[in-house]
C-alpha cells in the first residue's frame, strides 16, 4: 500500500469496505475466466501462486498474485470491521491510523496519542505461524493513557502478556 490509511470517523469505513468487496468480485470474474480455459489442476495453482491475476483490496491499480489478494483482504476486512469496535470503546481516540500489509508499526492506532494501540490479524488458528504470539509480544509493555486537559495522561494501564496470558495493569508512571 505504502500509505498508512487514515480513519477519522466511522462513516469512512463502509467506502473501503465497497472497495475490498468489488476488488474481490473483479478477482473472482478472473478466476472464473482462468477455471473456464480448463486449464490443469497445476498450471491453475501455478498461476494463482505466481501471476499477477488479482488486485489489492483497496488499491485495484496494484496487482497481485491471487495468494497474496486473500492474504490482504482478510488483513483489511478484520482491521476495518475492528473499528466499529474501537471507535465504540473509544470516542476519545480521535480516530485511527491503519499500517496494513507491509506497513511497519501497529497494524492501529488512536490519531490521539496513547489512547489505542491494537494488532489485526486474519488466521485459519490462532496459533498458525505464531502470528497471535508475535502480535502480543510486539504490545507487550505498551502503555496507554487517558489524556485530559490540563493533565496530561491519567489512568495510565500497562499490557504484558507471558506464557500463562495477559494482563492490563494499572500503571504509575
Amino acid at each position: 500500500m505504502g500509505v498508512p490509511i487514515i480513519i477519522e470517523k466511522l462513516e469512512d469505513v463502509d467506502p473501503l469496505l465497497s472497495r475490498v468487496c468489488e476488488t474481490a468480485n473483479r478477482t473472482a470474474q478472473a478466476l472464473a475466466r482462468v477455471s473456464a480455459s480448463e486449464p490443469g489442476g497445476l498450471e491453475l495453482l501455478r498461476r494463482m501462486k505466481f501471476t499477477e491475476m488479482a488486485w489489492h483490496p483497496i488499491d485495484d491499480g496494484r496487482s497481485l498474485n491471487l495468494v497474496e489478494q486473500i492474504n490482504q483482504t482478510w488483513t483489511c476486512l478484520v482491521s476495518f470491521k475492528s473499528l466499529r469496535f474501537l471507535f465504540d470503546r473509544h470516542p476519545d481516540a480521535g480516530g485511527f491510523r491503519l499500517n496494513l500489509g507491509t506497513e511497519p508499526g501497529t497494524d492501529v492506532i488512536s490519531l490521539r496519542p496513547d489512547v489505542v494501540a491494537a494488532e489485526a490479524f486474519a488466521a485459519v488458528h490462532p496459533s498458525n505461524n505464531r502470528k497471535l504470539a508475535k502480535d502480543l509480544a510486539k504490545l507487550d509493555g505498551v502503555r496507554l493513557g487517558r489524556p485530559e486537559p490540563g493533565r496530561g495522561l491519567t489512568d495510565r494501564v500497562r499490557f504484558r502478556h507471558s506464557a500463562s496470558g495477559c494482563a492490563v495493569t494499572r500503571d504509575s508512571g
